[in-house]
């Protein structure tokens, strides 16, 4: 082989080395760059997930504060509109007891609900009162039931009351607390 030739192999040689390790250099070069590539891929969307859950929780937040709120005022209005409806209609009721009062069939359930009190108290004393707005009926009542009437110093719109004292009993009978029990237990 000549000098030449041995030139020329060496001088192959060595480009065909030099270009290889270039080719690794840069295969390595790609390898680091493509792995930094993925590593900063993968924390961009970590990151980018954070902010989607972040932004999602409080749109989801704002969201129920805007129900929350709305449907505190749906039942706000819920509850100002059956007390107006529970009102009116305990306003249609007090009429209608008025105009009941004034019929014989008041008459009548006033000595209905006396005999019973009379007959409840088996003898014992009792003490029956009438409303001071019923003390024009007082002598026909008496005559009817056979019992001495009291006229109540308390307004307790119609009905009567009887207090059987030696049994320490109250027979409440009246429209106010009768009026006050329904009241307390309307519902709509």
């Amino acid at each position: 082989m000549t000098l030449d030739e041995k030139l020329e192999h060496f001088y192959s040689s060595v480009i065909e080395s030099a270009t290889k390790q270039n080719i690794e250099i840069v295969e390595e070069y790609k390898k680091t760059l493509q792995k930094n590539f993925d590593e900063r891929k993968e924390a961009a969307l970590r990151k980018a997930e954070a902010n989607y859950r972040m932004a999602s929780d409080n749109i989801i937040r704002e969201r129920n504060r805007k129900l929350s709120a709305e449907s505190m005022e749906i039942r706000r209005k819920v509850l100002e509109k059956t007390a107006e409806v529970s009102e009116r209609i305990f306003k249609d009721v007090s009429q209608k007891l008025e105009e009941f009062m004034k019929t014989s069939q008041y008459e009548d359930l006033l000595c209905a609900q006396i005999k019973n009190a009379s007959n409840f108290a088996k003898g014992d004393p009792i003490t029956v009162y009438i409303n001071p707005s019923d003390a024009q009926k007082i002598s026909r009542l008496e005559e009817k039931t056979g019992v001495s009437l009291t006229v109540s110093n308390r307004d307790f719109i119609g009905g009567s009351r009887a207090v059987i004292p030696s049994r320490s009993i109250l027979i409440d009978n009246s429209f106010f607390t009768k009026l006050e029990e329904a009241k307390s237990s309307f519902t709509l």
